[in-house]
């Protein structure tokens, strides 16, 4: 198997490249932009592996296999058509294992990277060994998955040569990235030998008639906020929102990896039930050892199409051991009895079929008003904020990103009432806010209140 196309990479691209051939760097962050070339280069650099080093064995990663399927291993098809590589000749891709076989023995293996709670130390990876690792859009899944990841690069490496690579694409977004490779509490990061930066913009793109198409559509775009973390590549970039609902959210403050999945303290599954799509949050709200009171978010999931079952499978996928203590609520509406069922069961007694809940383990009060809700969704997490205070309140970064959205970027009326007139606007969907300001109804309303009053 030999190369029936010279591989051409230019620019940024071409100083990335010498990193990862190099003998010191075993890291290389790549991006800072949209249409920098990020995925064509992590694809590129991989098949030059895989076809180079016959035998070998390398990982494409990604938060979701869906996700990589759907976007990275499309771009790998178009690149190895360029190369003049034909899939079904030069290399087969079986959908099932999610494993690329190439003529040669050399293997691509897809990877599903999202830790999830019924996973945290990702068993699910298992012992495989891999001569290199491509992780595109890194800042979907956490500090430790990319750990574990390093871990295992070490397949054939003294037979071929080579030093560990492992290459990681992303744009610009607060998180665990920006703290350890670009700036942390305001100061520059200062990497260590073995890991590169390389900041590349969609001007840094080898394609130029590409280059002024992408950048004119970027300008276009109506967020400065995402303007400037997307053509700038500006990781100081600040989402600002007029009139937030969630005025006293804080990512300093409320995001942390600490909200994590326990399985000795019981879960609250919180529900929307929007047709497209059907939300739910998972948190733990507890009053902990030391006295506090609190909230933490570590899971979310979202369903198309309003589907209850696949609702129910997803849950019991994930949580089915621990559902015996958990609690179900969220939206009141769906109490309403539905007659499409021969019983007219409501939502909630369909979810509670499914999920075997008992009766007592589905408390869903009544709807609180917009305006009654965002003051003690802001009351709490304001007290969150508190040196000493009695409240936490924290969001996984990774397993919890779309309530992170929701909070940032909901907006209220000038009555208090939260704007959702258009779906297609993702910052007036408010869903994930919605199941939110549900658990906290029922979780901490009493408690907000009698906090209150001693105040």
């Amino acid at each position: 198997m030999s190369h029936q196309r010279r591989i051409d990479i230019k620019g940024k691209q071409a100083l990335a490249w010498k990193y990862l051939n190099d003998k010191t760097t075993t890291e290389v962050l790549y991006g800072g932009g949209a249409g920098g070339g990020k995925s064509y280069l992590g694809v590129m650099w991989h098949m030059e592996r895989r076809i180079h080093y016959p035998g070998s064995r390398g990982m494409i990663g990604r938060g979701k296999i869906a996700d990589t399927e759907q976007s990275t291993l499309q771009t790998l098809f178009l690149a190895a058509k360029d190369l003049g590589y034909q899939q079904g000749l030069h290399f087969k891709y079986n959908g099932q294992k999610h494993i690329i076989n190439w003529a040669n023995g050399s293997q691509t293996i897809l990877k599903d990277l999202f830790q999830y709670p019924s996973d945290p130390e990702f068993i699910s990876l298992g012992s495989t060994e891999y001569t290199d690792a491509f992780i595109d859009e890194v800042t979907e899944i956490t500090e430790k998955a990319v750990e574990l990841v390093s871990t295992r690069i070490r397949w054939k490496l003294k037979e071929f040569g080579l030093t560990p690579k492992l290459l990681m694409t992303c744009n610009p977004s607060p998180g665990w990235v920006k703290d350890v490779w670009i700036e942390h509490h305001g100061k520059p990061v200062i990497l260590p030998p073995h890991r590169k930066f390389v900041r590349a913009l969609v001007t840094d793109n080898p394609d130029k008639e590409f280059v002024e198409s992408y950048r004119q559509q970027l300008l276009r775009m109506r967020s400065d906020y995402d303007r400037a973390r997307l053509l700038e590549g500006d990781w100081n970039a600040e989402a600002t929102t007029t009139n937030p609902f969630a005025h006293q959210f804080s990512m300093e403050h409320h995001v942390s990896e600490k909200a994590i999945f326990r399985p000795d303290i019981p879960i609250t599954i919180s529900v929307d039930f929007n047709i497209n799509p059907f939300a739910v949050t998972f948190a733990h709200a507890f009053q902990g050892l030391d006295g506090k009171y609190k909230d933490h978010t570590f899971d979310e999931a979202d369903i198309d199409d309003g589907s209850l079952p696949a609702m129910i499978d997803l849950i019991r996928q994930r949580y089915g051991k621990y559902l015996h203590a958990a609690t179900l609520t969220g939206d009141a509406m769906g109490a309403s009895r539905d007659i499409s069922q021969r019983d007219n069961a409501s939502y909630y007694i369909q979810l509670a079929r499914g999920l075997g809940l008992s009766d007592h383990q589905v408390q869903v009060p009544a709807n609180p008003t917009h305006r009654n809700s965002r003051s003690d969704v802001n009351y709490l997490l304001h007290q969150a904020r508190e040196e000493g205070s009695q409240f936490e309140v924290l969001f996984h970064p990774v397993n919890a990103k779309e309530s992170i959205r929701d909070l940032r970027s909901v907006r209220c009326d000038n009555k208090g009432k939260i704007i959702k007139a258009q779906r297609l606007d993702p910052s007036q969907r408010a869903d994930y806010l919605d199941t939110i300001r549900y658990r906290i109804n029922l979780k901490w309303k009493k408690i907000i209140m009698e906090h209150q009053q001693t105040k």
